[in-house]
């Protein structure tokens, strides 16, 4: 199955979501024979996928790879906090099927359909070299904070009144709703999929315990009726998106060199995706960050090297310090946290989203959006990294 002719995979790939799939892709494409194995493999990706313009890979654009991966694009999305903010890149949603076509499993990718728990992946080595866990970061055994939103899809016409003039809403931390803080801190997020439906959703950035869906899908329903937005295209949706987004790793499933329990699992089972860290503990993001590190990861696997870590040690560290702020500040806190992200030089706001970052531009923007906040919210963020415990949903008002 080998170069080495001794009968085993190059590469056993579990779990075919996204980052499975671009891996086992991009690893058949160099000549490496994959073995992939997912219990669902033509499972549909139901979730809304979307990165910044300029994070599109080259090997992904449509001259390299024959396929348009971006459903839509719209420009400058506007940050309410409630100051108004412009933020000066295109943001983009991918068309799931055609991504999911650039990304072929070709004659060198042997499809197994079979679930794979974390006491399965060891015996994979009497099959493959390597083994990658692609599983996601979910699961029974996570139960660390989560994303969470509820949102709604309708027509463009319908969803006007909630955008307000604006292309794209990228955080809409206004309060204009009914629920003032059952649900604690959300925003809205309202991004157009195509050139006739929008996304409304409203989004919990971190919660643990993560709010009720259906707390949120209520705040969003009185914020979007208090706009303007007909009873009848909110009870009637073109479609319904729950997100659920892990903000850690699970614990143990990070196998990959940033692991810290590394020492006690074989090197040659590593994890790739948000199960091998590549998730923004801060802001949930990963798609651009996992598709990045492709041709890395894909490299290490030829070449014997181990898959390289998502950042630095210290960018993780401060991720998971803007982590401990959002789940433990007050409402107040926030929009005044995210009204100085606003404030802040473009470059500074890239470079804290982005979820490779080098520490030292990820302190800057920490820094920069430190300096731009007033005192009180200065207190507020003080009180947030030192209180022991995170905020509890029905505690997201400033005390």
């Amino acid at each position: 199955m080998d170069a080495t002719g001794d009968g085993l995979f190059d590469v056993a790939v579990v779990g075919l979501g996204p980052a499975g799939r671009a891996l086992a892709s991009r690893c058949a494409a160099t000549g490496l024979s994959v073995l992939a194995i997912d219990p669902q493999p033509d499972a549909p990706w139901r979730q809304t996928l979307s990165l910044w313009g300029d994070q599109l890979p080259p090997w992904l654009a449509e001259d390299a790879c024959g396929v348009d991966v971006l459903a839509h694009s719209v420009p400058g999305p506007a940050l309410y906090s409630p100051d108004r903010a412009v933020l000066d890149r295109d943001y983009c949603v991918f068309d799931n099927t055609r991504l999911r076509d650039a990304l072929p499993l070709g004659p060198g990718v042997s499809i197994e359909q079979s679930t794979v728990d974390d006491s399965r992946l060891p015996g994979l080595l009497a099959r493959a070299h390597r083994v990658v866990d692609c599983r996601g970061a979910g699961g029974a055994g996570n139960h660390g904070p989560l994303q969470t939103a509820y949102g709604i899809v309708v027509d463009a016409a319908g969803a006007a009144p909630a955008l307000g003039g604006e292309s794209a809403l990228f955080m809409d931390w206004r309060t204009d709703h009914d629920d003032d803080d059952e649900a604690g801190p959300s925003f809205l997020y309202a991004i157009p999929l195509g050139a006739d439906r929008v996304l409304l959703e409203e989004t919990c950035l971190a919660g643990l315990p993560a709010p009720d869906p259906a707390v949120l899908a209520a705040r969003l329903r009185s914020r979007l009726l208090r706009r303007g937005v007909a009873g009848s295209a909110i009870d009637a949706p073109l479609a319904v998106e729950r997100v659920r987004i892990p903000l850690l790793p699970r614990p143990g499933a990070s196998r990959g060199r940033a692991s810290s329990d590394r020492a006690s699992t074989d090197p040659r089972i590593e994890a790739f995706g948000t199960a091998g860290g590549h998730g923004h503990a801060a802001t949930g993001y990963s798609v651009a960050a996992m598709l990045a590190a492709v041709p890395a990861a894909v490299h290490a696997l030829g070449s014997g090297f181990p898959i390289p870590a998502p950042r630095s040690p210290a960018s993780t560290a401060l991720h998971r310090v803007g982590l401990r702020v959002l789940l433990r500040a007050d409402s107040r806190t926030l929009r005044q946290l995210f009204n100085a992200f606003g404030l802040i030089d473009g470059r500074r706001q890239q470079w804290f989203l982005g979820g490779t970052s080098p520490s030292y531009q990820v302190a800057r923007a920490m820094w920069d959006m430190w300096v731009t906040m007033p005192v009180r919210g200065k207190a507020g963020m003080v009180a947030a990294v030192l209180r022991k415990d995170p905020r509890h949903p029905g505690a997201g008002a400033a005390v």
